[in-house]
């Protein structure tokens, strides 16, 4: 997943096929693709190593393509630092959406519903994300402490349920899975995630339903629940692996306040199994909050997680996030202060991120 040539490839082929054989016409293909990027980048200093350093936290560069009505395809390259092995150092790409999206749109059944095949989007991380929008500090709890990953190999079922909310809310507020009484997506993947090889036979179950209770009084109010089954991505058949995740949201124009609470034994790989290859059982909660500075682009944002895991002792590992945005365009600025406690060891961050997005 890690050969930079698939992106010159692609590039070649389109540009290409943008010409026909009399160098004239455009190619329809070309006319409906779209190429979209989305960079963060930081300056941080680590209290701990005492080092500071200006990084690239992450770069995603995105090209989709619309076949017809009903067909379309996305290609995602993930850019990123390799921070051990003999690569340390290194950037790297590997991809992270290679997929066919199907979208029913004659069916009224079926319609606001699509289905992912390929290497999709599961089903939790991807609503997060969209909803917090704080991917550029860092990883999302359950992301964080390995308890679930973002993207596999396999198949996507998701859509919206009751149509969608008006466009003052979707312009003003939030576009991300914008069904009137809410969104689900259900699938079945590998469970290594996007950067891992296949450790056995066993598929992942991974379900989201998201409900939107009271639409016409406040839209930005939505109840989730979140599950996985299945078994870590191990050589071990014991290692079992389940994960469910209770998440409330309220979103407006000047806030963003959200609670999780997360049960579950075991991860998508081997972060909490034993030596004898048996999972642990877990449980930890998240919250987060944005507040935006009335008047302003400026916003203040916190967030704290604590996650414990039943081994030998109670294994606990606590974050502290806190900073200050300023947004522009379609792009923000953070600073920000990251303090992780690993069962007694700390780590704090300070650091200076940007999000580019275009």
């Amino acid at each position: 997943m890690k050969k930079p040539s698939i992106l010159i490839v692609v590039g070649v082929m389109l540009f290409i096929s943008a010409y026909s054989q009399d160098g004239k016409e455009t190619n329809p293909i070309i006319k409906n693709t779209k190429i979209s990027g989305e960079w963060f980048l930081g300056f941080s200093y680590d209290d701990q190593s005492e080092i500071s350093s200006f990084r690239l936290k992450r770069g995603y560069f995105t090209i989709k393509t619309r076949l017809n009505e009903i067909f379309s395809v996305r290609y995602t390259q993930d850019i990123t630092l390799d921070e051990e092995g003999s690569d340390i150092g290194n950037v790297e790409m590997r991809l992270k959406y290679l997929l066919l999206r199907i979208e029913p749109v004659k069916s009224d059944l079926l319609r606001n519903t699509y289905l992912e095949i390929g290497l999709v989007h599961r089903p939790w991380l991807e609503y997060e994300q969209n909803v917090t929008e704080y991917r550029v500090q860092s990883k999302m709890f359950s992301d964080r402490y390995d308890l679930v990953s973002s993207a596999d190999f396999g198949v996507s079922f998701a859509g919206l349920i009751g149509g969608e909310l008006d466009n003052d809310f979707q312009e003003n507020v939030s576009s991300y899975f914008p069904g009137r009484y809410g969104s689900f997506c259900i699938g079945v993947y590998n469970g290594g995630g996007y950067h891992a090889l296949e450790m056995n036979n066993n598929k992942i179950i991974e379900g989201r339903l998201t409900l939107r209770p009271l639409p016409d009084i406040v839209p930005g109010i939505q109840l989730t629940y979140t599950f996985s089954a299945g078994k870590s991505n191990t050589e071990s058949n014991n290692a079992r692996y389940t994960l469910n995740i209770f998440h409330l949201a309220s979103i407006s124009r000047l806030h963003k306040l959200m609670l999780q609470y997360y049960t579950g034994t075991g991860g998508y790989n081997d972060t909490y199994v034993n030596p004898e290859g048996d999972s642990y059982k877990n449980k930890g909660y998240s919250s987060f909050a944005e507040l935006m500075i009335p008047g302003t682009k400026f916003a203040l944002f916190t967030r704290y997680d604590k996650l414990m895991s039943d081994q030998d002792t109670w294994v606990v590992q606590e974050t502290i996030i806190g900073g200050l945005t300023y947004r522009f365009l379609s792009n923000k600025v953070l600073l920000n202060f990251d303090q992780n406690n690993n069962d007694g060891i700390y780590t704090r961050i300070y650091e200076l991120a940007l999000e580019i997005n275009f």
